[in-house]
């Protein structure tokens, strides 16, 4: 065989091996990127669920910043938010030593994080010295050397309300898979911090309206701090037979507004026992069809009912009493026993704990009579 065709084969070969090895590479390192994508949505799906499960705010912001860096392997990162007021405010800042950038106002404008809520863009640079809205009075206030960024919007509506902006990946470059993983990220992140806040503003509001009821409870005569009196009392009690925090929450709203009823009659008839005898159902109606508060309205429906049935409005006894409401019956007593304003000569702690030790039995429950007397002395 002439030698320029054995020189022929053996190349042939040669390539032919060369392509092989080439491919065989190709193809681990393509399974190698698959099962590193799909680690890192599984990663994405249980953040997510954590997001939806954060009831704070401040927690929530964290949580959504250092997932996003373990997601990216990025060396530090921001997220931005727009505050009530409009300003583009740093609200998280991890991997940075800079305690001076906490809560400062981002200008129009001013770096990278700016322009990508100004166009809703994300965008990935790989050397911000060659790009020109780098703004490097960062890295001059925070010592922090960034070579890369990656940065998207976080949206939610249709509305940008802020941005992640992340710096130097560890090893390598931020890539598109990275800013798509990111995106999802915001996206979820988006939703769980407008849901967060809407309940935070939900809870604010819940607080107002609840103390302009209980101040309106105020202005009634001999009712002046009595409902708050009374839920502390009750606490104390609910505490000491170890009811769990669902059931006290439930107690302190209906020690709040036990006597709301009292302002659905008339002003000239609330000293007439007959039209008294109403207010527990009067608050009932009120209360039961608030959602905020319907857990607390049979408790507040029966807080005059006697141990041995001797009560109102529904003369149950024993065990037929919520609860909630016998606890709430002792408090409401001894406050008003004890009260200086009551429309009664007021006594002393003993003897007021002395008479509702007297009336265990027929008037109180016995075993909420002991929690009591075991609470507050």
């Amino acid at each position: 065989m002439p030698l320029n065709i054995i020189i022929v084969l053996v190349l042939a070969v040669f390539m032919s091996v060369l392509g092989l090895i080439l491919t065989t590479k190709a193809t681990n390192s393509s399974i190698e990127s698959a099962r590193d994508l799909n680690a890192r949505l599984k990663s994405l799906f249980e953040i997510t669920k954590q997001f939806r499960e954060t009831l704070h705010l401040d927690v929530l912001l964290k949580k959504i910043m250092e997932s996003a860096m373990g997601l990216t392997s990025a060396e530090s990162g921001s997220l931005l938010l727009y505050d009530e007021q409009g300003n583009l405010k740093f609200q998280v800042n991890t991997g940075i030593n800079s305690p001076t950038i906490n809560n400062r106002i981002l200008k129009a404008g001013e770096g990278i994080a700016s322009w990508v809520v100004e166009t809703g863009q994300p965008v990935i640079i790989n050397d911000v010295s060659q790009d020109k809205r780098f703004n490097q009075e960062f890295d001059n206030e925070t010592g922090f050397k960034t070579r890369s960024v990656m940065c998207v919007p976080l949206i939610h509506s249709n509305e940008i309300i802020g941005v992640i902006e992340l710096r130097n990946k560890k090893q390598g470059i931020f890539t598109k898979q990275d800013k798509a993983l990111l995106h999802s990220l915001a996206d979820q992140a988006s939703i769980s911090i407008a849901q967060n806040r809407s309940n935070e503003r939900q809870h604010s509001d819940f607080i107002h309206i609840t103390e302009i009821l209980v101040g309106a409870q105020d202005y009634m005569e001999n009712k002046k701090g009595h409902g708050r009196r009374v839920a502390n009392y009750a606490n104390l009690i609910g505490k000491q037979l170890k009811l769990s925090d669902i059931a006290l929450r439930k107690l302190y709203y209906a020690c709040l507004f036990h006597d709301i009823g009292m302002l659905k009659i008339d002003i000239t008839e609330r000293g007439k026992r007959e039209k008294v005898l109403h207010h527990p159902k009067l608050g009932y109606d009120l209360i039961r069809p608030v959602s905020l508060w319907n857990d607390s309205a049979d408790i507040i429906l029966h807080h005059h009912e006697r141990y041995d049935g001797d009560g109102y409005p529904a003369a149950k006894k024993k065990d037929e009493i919520p609860l909630g409401s016998r606890i709430l019956f002792v408090a409401d007593t001894f406050d008003v026993l004890t009260d200086k304003d009551s429309y009664r000569k007021p006594l002393d702690y003993e003897a007021a704990i002395a008479e509702i030790d007297a009336n265990s039995g027929t008037q109180f429950d016995p075993l909420v009579v002991q929690a009591f007397k075991s609470a507050i002395t």
